[in-house]
This record gives C-alpha cells, sequence and structure tokens, in this order.
C-alpha cells in the first residue's frame, strides 16, 4: 500500500484505493472527533427523550390522559391534513403560501392541460422499503392530485421485512387505475428502481421517494415547458424539506451549472429525464446516490437540461434519509464521489475527486497545466511582486505592469491592493483551466474587514451588476454552502481574474477598443462585457473559495450599472441563468426575494 493511501474496504469488483493528502486526512481526522462529541450529545437526548416518552406513555394510560386523547382528535386530524401548509410564522412559511398554486388555479391548470398539444405519458418510480403507511398514503394523493393527468405511478417494493406493506401497496393499486405495483426480494435501491423502470410505459420518467410529496402543479409545469421547448431532456425543478411537518430549508436552485453539479447532485427533486436517457438505468454499485450517478451519465449525452425556479417537491427529512443528514447514509457520500470520478474518466478527463469533510461538498481536483501565467497589477511595483511571489507556490508565473509584457500563455489580472490568503491560490485557479469547456476563473476576494466582497457577479433586471455574497463571513454556509464550493457564474470580478491569453485577445478584437481595459472606473462593466463574450462562444466562467484573497484597502462598491450591457444581452439580465429568480435582486446575497 502507498504510505499516505486510505484502502476502502473491498466490495466485489470495486476493490480500489484512493490516495489521501495528509492535509485532507487532517481534515477528516478533526471532522470525525466533532462528530464523536456530537454522538455523545444526542445521546444524552437520546436519552432524556426515552424518559418523556415513557411519561407519556403513563399519561396516555390514565384517566385524564384517555379524555385529552378523546378532546384533541378533531385537532390532530386536521394537524394532519395540513401538514404541509406553509408556516405562517416565519419567513419561508409566508413565502411559500403567496407562491404555491391554490385548488383554485390547480384545476384551471387541469383544464389548461387538457388542451396542450404534446401529452406524453409520466412514468413515475417510487421504490417501497418498509414504509410508513400515513408518508406513503400521502406521497401517493400528491401524485393523484397532479392538475397534469397523463401519468402513471409505478410503485415497487424491495422485499419490505414489514409484512403489511404488501396490504398496502396492493389496496394503492385499487386506489386509481395508473397506479402499478410490484414486489422483489431485497436487492437494493437501485434494483427496485430497475423493476420499476422495466415495468413503465411512458416517454418520460420521474423520480418520487415513497415519504415526499409533490406540489399539485409539479407534472404540468413540465409539460408545459415541453409545448414550447420539446428538444429539451432532463428538466429539474425547486424543492424544499419537510420538516416536523412544515415546510423548510427550500433549495433554489441555478440553471445547469456543470461545474456546480459536480460538487454535489444539486438538480436533486424534482427531475423528469426522457426515457431514451433514462433506459441507461440503475447501477446498485452506487446505492445511496443512484440518482446523482444516473444524471451524470445523461449529462454527458445532453447538454438540453431546463430548470423551473419553482419549489415543485417536499422532501421529507427522516432519521433515515439524507435529507435529515448525509451522516445517516455516509456510504452514500462515497458512492457520489465514486460516481464523480467515473464520470470524469468517461470523459476523458484527468482529474480526482475529494470529499470536504467540513461541508460535506465533493472537489474536483485536476492537475494544472505547465502554461506560464502572467499576473498584471496595473503600474506594478518591485513590492508587489516581492509580496505576490512570497505568497505563491505556483511554479511558473511572472508579474508584469501591463499586458503587452506578458509572456505567458494564462494571464490573471489582479488589483495591486489584494493580498493572497493562501500559497496555493493560483495552482487552485490554473487547474480550473484544465477544463478546456471553462473560459474564466475568479476567486473569492475579502474585504479588508475579512467579509465577502464578491464570489462572482449577479446580473439583474434593472441593469445593475452586483457582488454576490457582499457582506457576507467566508465560512457562510447557507444558501446551500454555495458560497464553500466552485460555482458557475454568468460573469466574474475583474479584481482578480485568470483566462487563456489567446481567449482574451479573441475577445478584445471583437470588442471596442480599450473597453476591455480593467483598470477603468467601470471595471465591473468591463467584467461583465468579457464574460458574456466568452458565454457567446459556448464557455463558462466559474468563480472558486480555494483561491481567497484580502483586500488591503477599503472599497466601496458593492454594484454597478451596465445600462449598454443590458441593452446588448437582455435576456442575461432579465433573468440571470445563475441567480434564481426568487432570490433577492436587493441583496444578491441569495436570501429569499419577494
Amino acid at each position: 500500500m502507498w504510505p499516505g493511501t486510505l484502502r476502502l474496504p473491498a466490495r466485489g469488483i470495486n476493490q480500489y484505493t484512493v490516495p489521501v493528502k495528509g492535509d485532507e486526512l487532517r481534515a477528516a481526522e478533526a471532522h470525525i472527533a466533532r462528530l464523536e462529541e456530537e454522538l455523545l450529545h444526542l445521546k444524552d437526548v437520546k436519552r432524556d427523550l426515552q424518559l418523556l416518552r415513557e411519561e407519556h406513555r403513563r399519561l396516555r394510560r390514565s384517566a385524564e390522559g384517555r379524555v385529552a386523547k378523546i378532546l384533541s382528535a378533531p385537532f390532530r386530524l386536521f394537524w394532519r391534513r395540513q401538514s404541509t401548509e406553509a408556516v405562517e410564522q416565519d419567513e419561508y412559511g409566508r413565502w411559500f403560501a403567496q407562491h404555491r398554486v391554490s385548488a383554485e388555479e390547480a384545476a384551471k391548470l387541469r383544464e389548461q392541460s387538457r388542451m396542450f398539444s404534446y401529452r406524453p405519458l409520466i412514468s413515475i418510480l417510487t421504490p417501497t422499503f418498509n414504509a410508513d403507511e400515513r408518508f406513503l398514503m400521502d406521497a401517493v394523493e400528491s401524485v393523484i392530485a397532479q392538475a397534469y393527468e397523463n401519468w402513471e405511478l409505478v410503485l415497487v417494493d424491495d422485499g419490505s421485512s414489514d409484512t403489511r406493506v404488501r396490504g398496502l401497496l396492493e389496496k394503492l393499486g385499487q386506489r386509481d387505475v395508473r397506479i402499478q405495483t410490484g414486489f422483489q426480494d431485497h436487492g437494493g435501491i437501485s434494483s427496485a428502481l430497475n423493476t420499476a423502470l422495466a415495468q413503465a410505459h411512458g416517454g418520460w420518467i420521474a423520480l418520487l421517494d415513497h415519504d415526499d410529496l409533490l406540489e399539485p402543479d409539479a407534472l404540468f409545469r413540465a409539460i408545459d415547458l415541453l409545448q414550447n421547448d420539446r428538444e429539451a431532456d432532463v428538466i429539474y425543478s425547486d424543492e424544499d424539506k419537510i420538516v416536523d411537518g412544515k415546510l423548510a430549508a427550500p433549495l433554489l436552485k441555478p440553471d445547469w451549472s456543470p461545474e456546480f453539479f459536480c460538487t454535489h447532485d444539486y438538480l436533486g427533486h424534482f427531475v423528469i429525464i426522457r426515457r431514451d436517457l433514462a433506459q441507461a438505468g440503475f447501477r446498485s454499485e452506487f446505492d445511496g446516490a443512484q440518482d446523482y450517478d444516473l444524471l451524470l451519465r445523461v449529462s454527458e449525452k445532453t447538454g438540453r437540461i431546463r430548470h423551473i425556479p419553482r419549489v415543485l417537491y417536499h422532501w421529507r427529512r427522516t432519521a433515515e434519509s439524507t435529507a435529515h443528514n448525509i451522516r445517516r447514509k455516509p456510504g452514500a457520500l462515497e458512492a457520489g464521489r465514486r460516481a464523480i470520478e467515473e464520470h470524469l474518466a468517461r470523459r476523458l478527463e484527468n482529474a480526482r475527486v475529494t470529499i470536504d469533510w467540513e461541508t460535506h461538498l465533493y472537489r474536483v481536483r485536476r492537475e494544472a497545466g505547465a502554461e506560464k501565467i502572467s499576473i498584471i497589477i496595473n503600474g506594478a511595483e518591485a513590492a508587489d511582486r516581492d509580496r505576490i511571489h512570497a505568497k505563491t507556490d505556483f511554479p511558473n508565473f511572472e508579474i508584469v505592469a501591463d499586458l503587452k509584457e506578458a509572456t505567458g500563455e494564462y494571464v490573471l489580472f489582479l488589483e495591486s491592493d489584494l493580498e493572497p490568503l493562501d500559497e496555493k491560490w493560483l495552482s487552485a485557479m490554473a487547474e480550473q483551466l484544465s477544463n478546456p469547456e471553462i473560459g474564466a476563473v475568479g476567486a473569492r476576494v475579502v474585504s479588508s474587514e475579512g467579509a465577502v466582497e464578491s464570489a462572482g457577479l449577479i446580473l439583474l433586471p434593472d441593469g445593475k451588476v452586483s457582488f454576490a455574497f457582499a457582506g457576507c463571513a467566508p465560512d457562510f454556509r447557507g444558501a446551500n454552502r454555495q458560497l464553500q464550493t466552485v460555482r458557475n457564474y454568468s460573469a466574474l470580478s475583474a479584481s482578480c481574474l485568470l483566462t487563456r491569453r489567446e481567449l482574451f485577445e479573441f475577445v478584445a478584437s471583437r470588442c471596442a477598443p480599450g473597453s476591455l481595459h480593467f483598470g477603468r472606473d467601470d471595471a465591473i462593466c468591463a467584467a461583465v462585457e468579457f464574460c458574456l463574450n466568452f458565454h457567446e462562444q459556448g464557455l463558462r466562467t466559474v468563480s472558486i473559495p480555494y483561491a481567497e484573497l484580502r483586500r488591503t484597502s477599503k472599497k466601496e462598491n458593492a454594484c454597478g450599472m451596465c445600462l449598454e450591457l443590458q441593452q446588448r444581452w437582455p435576456e442575461m439580465f432579465r433573468r440571470d441563468p445563475y441567480y434564481n429568480p426568487n432570490l433577492s435582486s436587493e441583496r444578491a446575497d441569495f436570501s429569499l426575494g419577494t
């Protein structure tokens, strides 16, 4: 075994070794130590909870308890029916109550869907295993309530040890002629999904967990999109979680973002896939991340992946689900890592995948090329050269005062008052350009006070351009941890921007003379123009948290107005594809909008 190598348990043909660097191993050990402390705390909580349950049982057996149960029955029934209603006392509850479809609106959508020219059959696959009767019944009822009616639900039980499940599924099969049921010996979730897929007749495949819920307009929104976009191959929506009977923790996602998708399965739920692409099926060696593995394989065959920015799926958080905590299914995290590595190997990309133990996000590590990097600091002096050299371990770079002096294949535009916080910052940026589909790479810039200044740029409908996550703490984990990982953006700040020299010169030749001078007063607009030209060429731009630089002087600008660019690229400003329209347009901090 190689020194510093972690050998994982063999599983049939899946025996392998994963090289682990010392810093990664130390991070894992520190993380495990924290988990052990949390586990001890949870054991204490569990003991206290058990005492409360025993007290509750004693009360129920008493006369007073029986009377209280009778009197509260109507209220408990009401609560069950309202178990996913938005909670009025919190921000998201109020927001969702205003945005979800009402019963009257759902009825209108049902009538509208009957007039669609394209009305494909959607097969919804739901594997079950020892399903909670109430949760499964609610899941099925959410399908029956769909405004779009041309669906079939395929329920396949994966050898439940609870003998009541068979009778429940048979009962559900009689509930609606569109419901099919199947049974098999226990083979795992992928096996059950493949059995359901074999039974399905639809041209589109959708996935629903046995304890989750669909909004009544979930299928309608997907088929409505297809009326005008018949070329779409995959459609996904936003989602939230059911926590203690309440809706919470919305995931308001960007449009299709390939690099962001290699950090975790942000597509999640609700997803429907064209049958021809889903036919490849689910692989049992990736159980726990089987949907992710399939979607990674599908993404190799099509880029026609569409996003519906509406919360259409409610993912129930239970002790057994990854919605509760990925630690509940530790094998799922490793299965996802292997799925990404195989995905990259099929794409012939020389890369490995590591797990960030702090966030449980994946990081794709590519080998930086041998290309020389010219760091361009406007008016660079000897002190700038000494300062950057002292905090950079990249082997092949130079520091020059302007582009004419640059001799490198890559050029990095850097403002003079930025100080790298880690010696690996330039290597982390350079490895992103090993992906030929990436045109430019940005870093995370923090202010002199220590707050985030920019992690990317957000384009807004009024022509304003805002810095993403401005004012947040660098370790901010909200907004689904998007500040802590590689992420696609429409544009990047010119404060620290890396690109290939030939690409920069190509874009510059298409622009007005001097418009791409990043030292201008309106450098924000120059950066936006540069990046949007890249998007026109089919290239993407990414920002990474692994290159972090601190500003040594104070800077006030947190936004800029780019009205001329808004006229040139109206659709990009009307709806920035990498910033969900349900998020705040005032703060650009990924908080909930109005």
